[in-house]
């Protein structure tokens, strides 16, 4: 029990590579839900991963159990002795489920338990190399897509506003492809994708390598499948995957990854905000409307402030 659940992810993600692919939609099963796994029959297991019993034993023994019931009693000890609150969130849930409590208490509750999670599951070496990478590119491609295409708004936004020539790229198919075949070897590439392998993704991580890119992967539990494709994969769970899956820890980890960057380039980013400012005082954009209290607000003004 020494490794703890960072050296048991890292045990799946070694092994992941000599794998079947049933015995990988296993590993992916167990990296997001270890918690609610060590308590599953083999029974309960087979039927929500629509594989066979022999299929759970081959997998325990391929990385490195006597069987299914010792991979069981692993997790299981994994679960008591976990210090983080990520390990209570399960069984909690079921309490609150009939408890008493505001929805509102319950999903900061949550929010709050993955974030500490998170703080120890992403290796401060990994995010420094994310960092280098950021700041090496001469541009950078943001990919994101569906409810996380988000992240790649909220990043090309931020990254201008230091200065940098940020792109996001947030769409699927053929418009992607127009702004893929835009990368050049000198660009880095920061690419968001969770739970589901999606073919857009692997497609900019592909074109990244092929091209020359260092690129960033942001996700939960894809980097088993996909960490020989990016150059570093910042890994972080946003909960079991049979729930609710919300944006808070990957925003966290975008925001910590901009902050960094300003940090490293504290007098070009200053300066960018500071040009950024003039520009609109110099035309007049986005000024704040001084209104004293209880004055009404015109239509233009209103206009403006927003």
């Amino acid at each position: 029990m020494e490794e703890g659940l960072n050296g048991f992810r890292q045990r799946l993600e070694d092994r992941f590579p000599s794998l079947t692919k049933s015995q990988r939609r296993i590993a992916d099963y167990l990296l997001a839900n270890y918690d609610e796994a060590a308590f599953l029959s083999a029974a309960d297991l087979v039927e929500r991963l629509h594989v066979s019993e022999a299929t759970l034993g081959r997998f325990a023994r391929a990385v490195g159990f006597t069987g299914f019931p010792a991979l069981r009693r692993y997790l299981q000890e994994l679960f008591r002795q976990k210090t983080t609150p990520a390990s209570r969130l399960q069984r909690k849930l079921h309490e609150l489920a009939d408890g008493e409590g505001s929805t509102l208490s319950k999903v900061l509750e949550m929010e709050v338990q993955y974030l500490n999670e998170a703080a120890h599951s992403i290796d401060a070496a990994d995010f420094d190399r994310a960092v280098q990478i950021l700041l090496g590119g001469e541009r950078i491609f943001v990919f994101a897509s569906g409810p996380s295409a988000v992240l790649a708004d909220l990043a090309e936004l931020r990254f201008r506003r230091l200065g940098i020539l940020t792109l996001a790229m947030t769409e699927s198919g053929r418009h992607l492809l127009e702004k893929l075949q835009l990368l050049e070897p000198r660009d880095a590439v920061l690419a968001a994708g969770f739970q589901y392998v999606r073919h857009e993704l692997v497609a900019v991580l592909d074109h990244a390598r092929a091209v020359g890119c260092r690129s960033v992967l942001l996700t939960d539990t894809l980097g088993p499948a996909l960490r020989h494709k990016a150059d570093v994969v910042l890994a972080a769970r946003r909960g079991p995957v049979s729930t609710f899956h919300s944006l808070t820890v990957p925003m966290s980890i975008l925001n910590a990854l901009i902050l960094a960057v300003a940090m490293a380039r504290p007098q070009e980013s200053l300066a960018a905000l500071n040009r950024l400012e003039r520009l609109r005082e110099t035309y007049n954009m986005d000024i704040p409307v001084k209104l004293t209290w209880g004055e009404p607000v015109s239509e233009e003004a209103s206009q403006r402030k927003t």
